[in-house]
């Protein structure tokens, strides 16, 4: 497989990435990214020919974008789950004092 071709496999694959993160999907997420880490490397191990140097910095740029993307995405599910497991620690502080009150 040429640079060129792993680098637009990689660029794919964050558009999965993207769209599994706007599900939430994070498992799903994580497989991709294994997959996309390979195609990277590949792309990126040996030089890059002349005539595909313009177009693979293209396609690297929108990968850098959307991985831009993708970092938010996770920051805010990130938030989401520390406030929900913030809430289960609450309501189970809230169900402790009231056993203890009860007995």
């Amino acid at each position: 497989m040429s640079n060129l071709r792993d680098l637009e496999t990689a660029l794919v694959l964050t558009e999965a990435m993207l769209r599994t993160a706007r599900e939430a999907d994070w498992d799903r997420l994580v497989e991709l990214e294994t997959v996309r880490r390979q195609h990277i490397g590949a792309a990126f191990a040996e030089r890059v020919a002349g005539h595909e140097a313009p177009l693979f910095a293209q396609v690297a740029q929108r990968i850098l974008s959307l991985d831009r993307e993708l970092i938010a995405l996770g920051e805010e599910g990130r938030l989401s789950l520390a406030e929900a497991l913030g809430q289960l620690q609450a309501g189970r502080r809230a169900q402790t004092l009231y056993r203890a009150g009860a007995g």
